[in-house]
């Protein structure tokens, strides 16, 4: 973790890349950012007795003030994280700042997507476990129980939490997927080239890979190609789960059915299994041989939840019978909304997005909070503290 990491002193002077660096450090639960129009702020700030875990710095030149207040933070503090931000990628200015002591080099304007990548990195060199996300996998044995329906709807009730959050949804579906047909997506990369990209470590940005969907998610297709799903085997499956909680904040999975290693290789990552499953006899017997594997596996009890999927539809047993069977508690129900869920998918869209109002939608908002917990209700009301002071600098001159 950051020493004092919930303070952050950003010299910055244009106001638009400030509110650009305040949002994605609150996003990364630094709750005071403070703002600092000049070195002599920063400084008066420390005098103060203020000692913050990260500082962005603007720099304009390789030998100019912004590098020399680079070099006086790291004396004083040398385990600060700095991250310095420039007006182009210059080679002598990038190296003039790595040497004074910058992790991370920025090119303004900062970009949201540049500058998530680059705190993911610093949190993970501090702390290999800050930078790591949550994954959910949505898993059935047995097919027809609407895992990719809950799996699609899941990922965006997650990101209704806190707008802020970076959302990954992902079809591990290897062999005729749905999600890309739920949400109408013709994806020009599959989870096929993130898991080349992280095998061959080419380091290209998940957001050129993804697909970037209204509404805060990120959707990593099946193969496009039937043959292609064969090329991931567990460690590389393993190796993209490790890549996408590296750098969002939640990934929520639509698992296959048969225990592949690929699915087992996804279940063993997974912070949370959200089991579904329906009121019939098949199914629930479908559920006990899934829960015998998972005690088998010594998965912890709080990683797998019970999701009972179309609950008020005609089924061979009660809520209460299914209790006193499988003897353990039920997480959520899920409504049997078949006008809400049959539209949404028949125009490509979430539910949240085609049925807002419908209970299906609501039940989802509820599961979320309850899958993600208290920590992403938290978040989304979350505001860092911040002051400011008067400008008295312009590019590293006085004005």
């Amino acid at each position: 973790m950051l020493p004092h990491k919930n303070i952050a002193v950003v010299l910055e002077d244009s106001v638009s890349d400030f509110a650009v660096i305040r949002e994605r450090l609150v996003s990364h639960e630094i709750e005071q950012v403070l703002h600092a129009a000049s070195p002599e702020d920063v400084g008066r700030t420390l005098d103060n007795g203020t000692a913050p875990g990260l500082v962005v710095v603007s720099v304009g030149s390789a030998t100019g003030e912004g590098i020399d207040l680079i070099r006086v933070l790291k004396r004083r503090w040398p385990e600060l994280q700095i991250i310095a931000t420039g007006p182009a990628p210059i080679p002598e200015l990038i190296l003039g700042a790595v040497r004074a002591g910058a992790v991370e080099f920025l090119v303004r304007p900062v970009q949201p997507v540049e500058l998530d990548q680059a705190l993911d990195r610093v949190l993970r060199a501090v702390d290999p476990r800050a930078g790591r996300g949550e994954s959910i996998a949505v898993y059935s044995a047995k097919g027809g129980l609407g895992t990719t329906t809950v799996a699609v709807n899941l990922a965006f009730a997650v990101a209704r939490l806190d707008s802020r959050k970076r959302i990954a949804l992902v079809d591990s579906v290897v062999h005729g997927g749905d999600v890309r047909v739920f949400l109408d997506v013709k994806p020009n990369h599959t989870i096929k080239d993130v898991a080349e990209d992280v095998v061959t470590q080419n380091g290209k940005s998940l957001d050129t890979l993804l697909h970037a969907y209204p509404g805060g998610v990120w959707v990593c297709t099946d193969p496009n190609l039937p043959d292609e799903g064969e090329l991931l085997d567990r460690m590389s499956t393993a190796a993209v789960m490790r890549h996408l909680t590296d750098m969002f904040a939640y990934t929520v999975v639509d698992c296959e059915h048969n225990m592949t290693d690929r699915t087992l290789a996804i279940l063993d990552h997974a912070d949370k299994i959200a089991v579904l499953t329906h009121l019939t006899v098949p199914a629930v017997r479908s559920l006990q041989r899934t829960l015998d594997l998972f005690s088998r596996l010594k998965y912890p009890d709080e990683k797998v939840v019970l999701v009972v999927n179309r609950h008020g539809a005609k089924g061979d047993i009660t809520l209460a019978d299914f209790q006193k069977v499988i003897q353990r508690e039920i997480l959520a129900t899920l409504p049997n909304d078949y006008h809400a869920t049959v539209t949404a998918a028949a125009h490509g869209l979430p539910v949240h997005q085609a049925a807002p109002k419908s209970k299906f939608a609501k039940a989802l908002d509820h599961l979320a909070a309850q899958l993600v917990g208290a920590r992403g209700e938290a978040n989304g009301r979350k505001s860092g503290r911040i002051l400011r002071w008067k400008s008295s600098t312009r590019n590293g001159k006085k004005r």
